[in-house]
């Protein structure tokens, strides 16, 4: 029986917590190997150090298989983890094409609400599943990854189809202490994370302001995005739990003071941003579905009219 092999792409906070333990779990494993795909910096530490992982009072060295910016040094693999930033998506795809067979399954873990549409767009035909992550954690320097929150939670699945295949990732990630779970319903696991992570990353973006901040000073907008969020999961179908605008705000507020989403970081540092997957995406489906979303809408313009000052 020849090896599994698991590629992980884009080691930074979820690749890099989540393939660090698989690779420090597998390392000379007879049955899987484990590959990380990342590329600059980053990719010179784990070269020469291997990659830390940080959690509580633990630190954790993770010497992958192999790691490279070359995914054809890998080949084809069983399973691809796709771990980068949605406004990376397209662009990784495509260079990822060398560890894609017919056989592989790519499971996206990122932001964003229609990722394993727009990865169907590229790689028509391909075994796509979906998946979203709840965790805490950081790429604190180059090798170095820190999670900060107790738990986490990995959801992914492909509603009714490849349990058997589904049961076999799960124990591959059990076993390497990764708590998973298929879901009868992927969709409304991915779109319960969108919720909470699109009002926040849109409005703490918007007001430049931490998660706190804004649940103090702008709670009534704050609300008015989820509602127009809610409106628009189910003019497509999702049934999201009827509390949820208030239960999000309530998870929220459990974030430390100062805390605040990766969007907002973003556009402080002045980089690219995924304003378009959590903001601009449900304006653009709002129209398709004859909704309005002026909140949205009027925050959005607010963001890519006028960008922070650098």
């Amino acid at each position: 029986m020849s090896k599994i092999k698991i590629a992980i792409s884009g080691i930074g906070a979820v690749g890099g917590y989540y393939g660090g333990l698989l690779a420090a779990h597998y390392q000379d494993s007879e049955d899987v190997d484990i590959f990380f795909i990342s590329r600059g910096e980053n990719l010179k530490a784990i070269k020469e150090f291997g990659l830390e992982i940080k959690k509580s009072f633990k630190k954790t060295i993770a010497i992958p298989t192999l790691a490279t910016d070359n995914p054809a040094e890998i080949g084809p693999v069983d399973y691809l983890l796709c771990c980068t930033k949605s406004y990376d998506l397209e662009e990784n795809i495509r260079h990822l094409k060398p560890v894609i067979s017919p056989e592989t399954v790519i499971l996206p873990l990122l932001n964003g609400a229609d990722i394993a549409e727009r990865i169907e767009k590229i790689l028509p035909g391909s075994r796509i599943w979906k998946g979203c992550v709840y965790i805490g954690a950081r790429l604190v320097s180059p090798g170095y990854i820190e999670k900060f929150t107790l738990k986490d939670r990995l959801f992914f699945g492909l509603n009714g189809k490849d349990k058997e295949q589904q049961l076999e990732l799960r124990n591959i990630l059990s076993s390497a202490r990764v708590l998973s779970t298929n879901p009868e319903d992927i969709d409304l696991e991915i779109w319960k994370k969108f919720f909470m992570i699109s009002t926040a990353a849109t409005i703490t973006s918007y007001f430049n302001e931490p998660i706190n901040s804004v649940i103090e000073n702008h709670i009534d907008l704050f609300i008015t995005l989820g509602y127009e969020l809610k409106d628009v999961a189910e003019a497509k179908g999702i049934k999201l739990p009827e509390d949820i605008v208030f239960s999000s705000i309530q998870a929220q507020k459990m974030m430390p003071n100062g805390a605040t989403t990766s969007m907002h970081s973003d556009f402080k540092r002045g980089g690219q941003t995924e304003i378009e997957t959590l903001t601009g995406y449900v304006i653009r489906e709002a129209e398709a579905l004859g909704l309005d979303v002026p909140t949205y809408r009027f925050m959005y313009n607010g963001l890519t009219q006028f960008p922070y000052p650098q």
